[in-house]
């Protein structure tokens, strides 16, 4: 039935059934004049049913809704939020660079971060390329939009719903000048639509105030280009030592290159990166007609032409290599936010272990050149010398130093003066190690299943190979000792016994155990790669030695704990891993309030396999090569190797306790013998010494390394390394105790050997050694006589057809193992 005739019937009934009744008139009385007329408009919408009053009513308050929020929504827009938009006339008086505080792990500030020089380029100084590389990359229709293209913007939205990976942005020169500009008020941490509305506001109010020319060149004069650098003029000076007008057409395509992530395309760190980056910055200007393909092609041909070395700052902070390096993780996770006013920047540094490593390390420097340990070959420190892209001339040491627990670097010593060369030779430079990596040979033997009591002949070999140089290696002191075994090879760090050792378990399972320890270097996958031909940088050789005093679970280095705006609160912090790999459910990129957590460790090494050679390393430093690392004092279980390097050019130290490890290293930056006789175990090694014990003083000494379950403690015949039992009639001089794996225990015989077997050469050699105490090897010499000769295809086949087609490289009986 239609309602609206029903209604009208309503009426004509009414007046019916007031005059039969003799009550209308009274009813109706009372509603003469206007309220009849009210009374009409009500029959109108009471004739509803009662669900289309509702839905009158709620489309009344919609409407209602929609008025109200619609005018609120346009003077939030207007205002840019409640906060109101920022004034666009302070981008011609705004100076980037607040200075953020650090701190050290006691939460005592020791520095500030400043940015680099920054100045002001007018456009019309600026080589065309310049301008025209940084609109093809990130914003090719910059001349023709307002602020926003919302063709891209639209694209971008498209990308981003159909693909379902990381948000892709869209963001103008314009926009990127308001974030750089008005940090406070649009952060790159808060990652929403609020923000990129006020973006698109404040960039709407800047072109609307300022002429397209204007714009660019506020925009080229206030970009964050890495290292501190806001602007091209401080970029061009620090990556290029020149200044922005005179900027190449290739130089500039790499400026333009790292605006997207400046950290990640840095080109000193990441070479590879950035010149890919920079040769698509040249292909979109050809593509795009700002250049001709020959200008383009010929571009691309030329190298980056970035120095190794950046120009020496204008003025040097305390700890100032920690600091560089701090910059580097503070820009891979802040980037340009790093540099904000007011930030509170909490770091890993032990103000106290930096002061005692840089005072151990220059005292040791200026006593070599003084002439102290020998006569010096070499220039002496002048800080007002040249520093050119090599570095220095003058003798140069680094030190690191790390809490094992953790991770965190309590001290980085990048060289002898930041000033005069900043170039970092704890994080950056990668020199040969020598005896060093010989921790990682012996690691891939026993976890091969080679016990800690088999001899190994320290007698001479040469390997041959066709088209290639024999190899024959020789120890420090060019005597030999007949059959050792592997605790004092590794003390008396024998290259020989070494050599052996890695040969008949394999270079490859030699190099699947230093990358178990947290090594990511290029390895050379040659024999001589036991002993230390492998460069790497004191960092990462800290970093796997801190596997060894973990027992076996790897760690990360960090140098930043946490990020804390004026008033405290937590901005900032490292994600929080969790065992598959992924994040902490709700954390993005560690910004996040919250405490700091340490990198979660990682399964490396057998720890078992780890606490075994951590014992042979404790001999080294008590018995060994490295008995200078005790001359400071220090006490308590201490484990450490020294590392020679070819004519000893590069000297090292890596030493650790459960508490801490740390790296000496002592060298050129242009490799050269600079001392007779320089040894790891004779100058890196005190300086270990000397910063440990003083480090060490007020504190109690640490509990040794808690033996792991899998071990087992035999007493074995070191002549044959056999097990003996307590029945067996030999001198208890001629027995030891020694640990092994529980699945690779010697089994026990007892017999008759000949004992004077290599007695004589064991003799000339210690009576040789004597003169070698605190001496490493050098990784290659000339050919020795009546060697045993092997070819590198037999040493190529697998280990389990070698030890079925020929006698083991060890040189003596491989020890026989009982059935597990």
């Amino acid at each position: 039935m239609n309602p609206f005739k029903r209604s009208t019937r309503g009426k004509s009934g009414g007046k019916s059934r007031g005059k039969s009744t003799g009550r209308g008139k009274s009813r109706t009385s009372p509603r003469k004049g206007t309220g009849g007329k009210r009374r009409g408009k009500e029959g109108r919408f009471t004739g509803l049913l009662p669900g289309g009053r509702l839905l009158a009513r709620l489309l009344m308050a919609a409407g209602l809704i929609l008025v109200v929020a619609g005018a609120l929504g346009s003077v939030l827009w207007a205002r840019c939020g409640l906060a109101g938009c920022p004034d666009p006339e302070m981008l011609v008086t705004y100076v980037p660079g607040g200075a953020p505080v650090l701190l050290d792990r006691n939460g005592e500030e020791f520095a500030s971060l400043h940015p680099l020089r920054w100045e002001v380029v007018p456009l019309e100084d600026l080589p065309a390329h310049l301008p025209d590389a940084f609109m093809a990359v990130e914003d090719r229709r910059f001349m023709r939009h307002r602020g926003v293209d919302w063709i891209r913007a639209v694209g971008a939205a498209f990308r981003n719903v159909s693909s379902g990976r990381r948000p892709e942005g869209a963001s103008t020169l314009t926009m990127q000048l308001a974030r750089s500009v008005y940090p406070d008020r649009i952060s790159r941490a808060e990652r929403t639509f609020r923000r990129k509305l006020v973006e698109v506001r404040v960039a709407r109010s800047i072109e609307g105030r300022f002429s397209k020319e204007r714009v660019l060149e506020l925009y080229l004069n206030h970009v964050y280009l890495g290292a501190g650098a806001h602007g091209v003029e401080a970029a061009s000076r620090h990556y290029f030592d020149r200044d922005a007008p005179d900027l190449s057409l290739e130089q500039a395509a790499l400026l333009a290159a790292v605006t997207r992530a400046p950290a990640y395309y840095d080109p000193r760190r990441h070479p590879q990166r950035a010149e890919a980056r920079r040769n698509l910055v040249l292909s979109l200007m050809e593509a795009q007609g700002r250049i001709s393909p020959e200008e383009a092609g010929e571009a691309r041909r030329r190298p980056l032409g970035v120095p190794d070395v950046p120009p020496p700052p204008m003025a040097s902070t305390p700890a100032p290599y920690f600091v560089d390096a701090l910059r580097q993780e503070l820009e891979e996770a802040l980037g340009a936010d790093a540099y904000a006013a007011g930030l509170r920047i909490h770091t890993t540094l032990d103000w106290r272990a930096q002061t005692e490593a840089e005072a151990a390390l220059i005292t040791r420097l200026d006593a070599i050149e003084a002439g102290t340990h020998g006569s010096y070959r070499g220039v002496r420190f002048d800080p007002r010398a040249p520093a050119g892209q090599a570095g220095t001339e003058y003798l140069q040491g680094a030190v690191v130093m790390m809490e094992a627990a953790t991770g965190d670097i309590l001290a980085l010593v990048g060289g002898r003066d930041f000033i005069h060369s900043r170039f970092n030779r704890a994080t950056s430079g990668r020199r040969q190690v020598g005896s060093a990596f010989k921790p990682f040979v012996f690691a891939a033997a026993l976890d091969a299943g080679i016990p800690m009591s088999q001899p190994i002949q320290d007698g001479p070999f040469r390997l041959v190979s066709a088209g290639s140089p024999d190899w024959s290696p020789r120890n420090y002191d060019g005597g030999y000792r007949g059959p050792v075994g592997m605790s004092e090879a590794l003390s008396r760090s024998l290259n020989i016994p070494t050599a052996r050792l890695a040969m008949e378990v394999g270079i490859p399972e030699v190099i699947r155990a230093a990358r178990a320890a947290g090594i990511t270097s290029p390895l050379p996958e040659t024999p001589a790669l036991a002993l230390g031909t492998a460069s790497l940088s004191p960092l990462e050789l800290t970093t796997a030695y801190a596997t060894l005093a973990r027992l076996g679970t790897r760690v990360s280095p960090r140098f930043l704990l946490r990020v804390e705006d004026g008033e405290g609160r937590v901005l900032f912090h490292r994600s929080q891993p969790v065992p598959d790999g992924g994040q902490v459910e709700g954390e993005e990129e560690g910004w996040l309030a919250g405490p700091e957590t340490a990198p979660l460790p990682e399964a490396g090494m057998d720890p078992r396999v780890a606490f075994l050679v951590t014992r042979m390393l404790e001999d080294v430093v008590w018995s060994g090569t490295g008995t200078g690392a005790r001359a400071g004092g220090i006490q308590g279980p201490v484990a450490g190797k020294t590392g020679t390097t070819q004519d000893a050019s590069d000297v090292w130290f890596v030493g650790y306790t459960p508490q801490r490890v740390a790296t000496v290293w002592i060298g050129h930056d242009r490799p050269h013998p600079f001392l007779a006789g320089a040894t790891g175990g004779g100058l890196a090694a005190p300086v270990w010494g000397r910063m440990m014990a003083r480090l060490q003083e007020g504190e109690h000494p640490p509990s040794p390394w808690s033996r792991p379950e899998g071990i087992v403690e035999r007493t074995v015949d070191p002549s044959t390394g056999m097990a003996v039992s307590e029945s067996c009639p030999t001198r208890p001089r001629e027995r030891t105790s020694q640990l092994f794996l529980s699945e690779y225990v010697p089994i026990e015989r007892c017999e008759e050997v000949d004992r004077g077997r290599g007695v004589v050469s064991r003799m000339v050699g210690s009576l040789r050694g004597l003169f070698g105490r605190g001496r490493d090897p050098e990784p290659e010499v000339e050919e020795a006589e009546e060697a045993e000769v092997w070819s590198v295809e037999v040493l190529e086949a697998s280990p389990a057809s070698r030890r079925a087609s020929r006698p083991s490289y060890l040189g003596v009986p491989p020890v026989t193992l009982r059935d597990f």
